[in-house]
């Protein structure tokens, strides 16, 4: 609907209508839980505090950006050998920090299953 408008990437996930947005259909969904959808190191990510408010994120590697902690909506795919001893996703084997166990939301969410 947006096409030829500025800034008008679909960034933001509406929990009432289970779409996606760009910011200028925000007043259609004013009254709506909304989480926004942001870009990390060429990747999708969640704030870790909107995100906690609907699932549980304990177990799952959080980065911090922008003086805020995030969440990675997808896993990544591990771009060389990790050569030491420390914690891997359970559902993909990236390398991780200890306590985490998932690399991301998809992770998680797919080991729950």
């Amino acid at each position: 609907m947006h096409e030829t408008a500025r800034k008008n990437e679909k960034n933001i996930f509406c929990l009432a209508c289970y779409t996606i947005i760009c910011p200028h259909c925000l007043s259609l969904h004013r009254s709506h839980r909304l989480l926004q959808i942001r870009r990390y190191v060429y990747h999708d990510v969640i704030r870790l505090n909107d995100l906690e408010k609907l699932i549980d994120c304990n177990f799952i590697q959080s980065y911090r950006t922008n003086k805020a902690k995030v969440v990675f909506l997808n896993h990544r795919p591990q771009s060389r050998p990790f050569r030491g001893s420390g914690n891997n996703c359970y559902t993909c084997e990236r390398s991780l920090q200890d306590p985490y166990i998932f690399c991301s939301l998809f992770c998680k969410v797919t080991t729950v299953n």
